[in-house]
């Protein structure tokens, strides 16, 4: 059984704002959006006469049922997003998240879609409500959880990953190895090294292979022209475009749309013998 009890975004308070429950009998999943002041709390006593520490914005903290939660702001206007919620299943235990301790986010902005939608569920009141918030919630405390598996990750090796994933989600763009390197602030000859180390291609042909993807799924799934595709593909002249793809693929563009016309062919005149057969 999971139960939300309350989902909130954008709770945002003065600098001088303070908050300490020792009693709650909810767990609460937290995520800073500003700088924030964490009172450690003690594992033999509950209390929180340990050590402070400052904790910057998109940090995650996990309080269980009754466990001391104090934190402070920092100075500064204090906010976060938060849910509570009741449970008695034991999947939490079995992720292996720390207690009351700061952790850092491998993908925030993830995290706080992630709270967003949960928070639309619980107050919209959909058909599926409940079946989703539970959904959402476990995926959020496995994305935690993935966070602390992860917190040994270098900085340049998460700023690889989000260097790929604009890579994989923007294939049109004009990418450049120069503007890549920029980006993870690190040399040109270096860039290419780890990343093909990294991820077992060069960054620029992962760049041709994502936009010969994206260029199969138009050719399959759309009446668009070869001359559209390669602009939605972002290459700057039909030929560059047939010849970059024939050497991936290993032939024309049309020739692949040829091929999948008549997969899908195939497939609806099967699926129309299987009819008749049943009748």
């Amino acid at each position: 059984m999971v139960d939300i009890n309350f989902v909130w975004l954008n709770s945002v308070h003065e600098p001088d704002f303070v908050y300490f429950d020792g009693t709650h009998d909810w767990w609460l999943l937290l995520q800073t959006k500003s700088k924030a002041i964490l009172h450690l709390t003690n594992p033999e006593d509950n209390s929180v006469d340990r050590e402070d520490i400052e904790i910057p914005s998109d940090t995650i903290l996990l309080f269980p049922p009754r466990m001391a939660a104090s934190y402070q702001a920092a100075g500064v206007p204090y906010a976060n997003y938060y849910v509570r919620f009741y449970t008695d299943e034991d999947f939490i235990d079995k992720l292996s998240i720390p207690y009351g301790r700061p952790i850092s986010l491998v993908d925030p902005d993830s995290m706080g879609h992630l709270f967003k939608v949960l928070e639309k569920e619980f107050f919209f009141n959909f058909s599926y409500s409940q079946q989703s918030m539970v959904l959402l919630l476990r995926l959020m405390l496995m994305k935690v959880a993935e966070s602390v598996e992860d917190s040994s990750m270098s900085d340049q090796q998460r700023d690889l990953i989000n260097l790929r994933y604009d890579i994989q989600t923007r294939p049109d763009y004009q990418w450049t190895v120069k503007e890549m390197s920029e980006r993870v602030h690190i040399s040109v000859g270096y860039l290419q090294s780890i990343y093909k180390k990294q991820f077992g291609v060069s960054c620029m042909q992962d760049v041709l292979n994502r936009r010969v993807d994206l260029a199969k799924e138009y050719l399959s799934s759309s009446v668009y022209s070869s001359q559209k595709i390669a602009q939605l593909c972002g290459y700057q002249s039909i030929e560059h475009f047939c010849r970059q793809f024939k050497i991936i693929t290993g032939i024309s563009p049309l020739q692949y749309r040829k091929q999948m016309q008549m997969k899908q062919l195939k497939a609806q005149s099967g699926e129309d013998s299987g009819s008749d057969g049943a009748e």
